[in-house]
């Protein structure tokens, strides 16, 4: 296992992967301001949601609308193929690291949902007949 590299901060970069929609998104929202950076987005995102993570995170399971998806199929909106880089500093990594505990998940897969519900333009699932909102109880 190789050790992260870690950036003149004393940040470790995060990996997150998300939609390409999401991406271009992020891009545009990012690119608006030259002080934007992913990272402070993300960060923003988080703490605009903050006292609704929980129902903002249940909300977001989706699942694949083929009859032959199974459980295994779930996914959360704004995940995909496409790896963007955090650059937390330690405090934003501890609560990156926080948040993933109250929630129960791993940050990999509670942030795209974030940004998703953050950005600006069409959110996942709109136009996307193949992902189904789960059903949360």
């Amino acid at each position: 296992m190789s050790t992260p590299s870690v950036g003149g901060d004393g940040s470790v970069p995060r990996t997150v992967h998300v939609s390409d929609a999401l991406q271009a998104r992020l891009d545009t929202f990012r690119d608006q301001d030259t002080g934007r950076t992913t990272t402070t987005v993300t960060f923003d995102a988080i703490e605009h949601f903050r006292a609704e993570l929980p129902e903002l995170v249940r909300a977001s399971r989706a699942r694949l609308a083929s009859p032959a998806a199974d459980a295994a199929g779930v996914r959360y909106l704004g995940a995909g193929p496409v790896h963007i880089r955090l650059r937390p500093d330690a405090t934003c990594a501890e609560l990156l690291d926080r948040l993933s505990t109250e929630l129960g998940l791993s940050w990999e897969i509670w942030v795209p949902p974030v940004l998703n519900a953050y950005l600006p333009g069409r959110k996942e699932p709109e136009n996307m007949p193949w992902l189904v909102l789960e059903e949360t109880t």
